[in-house]
């Protein structure tokens, strides 16, 4: 688990209440690849930092893939307020990287996959610009 995402948790868990129900508990995790992986371990996570502008939840799963780690990721971005802002929520996975956009408020990410990229975990972050 990643420092930012542990401090984005312990201080927002709080704010989860307020219609932050988002990621479906079964479905959201992603699918594994076969046979020649191991086991995965999936987690469920949320930064909502102000809680009425913006929010990402997602699913971060790891497996091990012959001696090399791996992390996807399932993501929700959400942009919760008319301010002319974008709620991003970037994904970082070893040297891979991308960066989801919600905005205008209502034009939602809504459970986009990363795939299997190797690194033994991902950093999720949260913006608003």
């Amino acid at each position: 688990m990643s420092v930012r995402r542990s401090a984005a948790l312990a201080a927002t868990t709080l704010m989860l209440g307020g219609g932050l129900a988002m990621a479906p508990a079964v479905q959201a995790a992603p699918a594994s690849a076969g046979s020649t992986a191991a086991a995965q371990r999936c987690w469920q996570d949320s930064i909502t930092v102000p809680s009425d502008r913006g929010a990402v939840a997602y699913w971060e799963c790891r497996r091990k893939v012959g001696s090399t780690w791996q992390s996807s990721v399932q993501i929700w971005v959400y942009d919760k307020k008319s301010d002319g802002k974008c709620v991003y929520g970037d994904v970082k996975i070893g040297s891979w990287r991308k960066t989801y956009k919600a905005c205008p408020k209502g034009n939602n990410v809504n459970g986009a996959r990363t795939g299997w990229h190797n690194g033994y975990d991902a950093q999720v972050t949260m913006s608003i610009r």
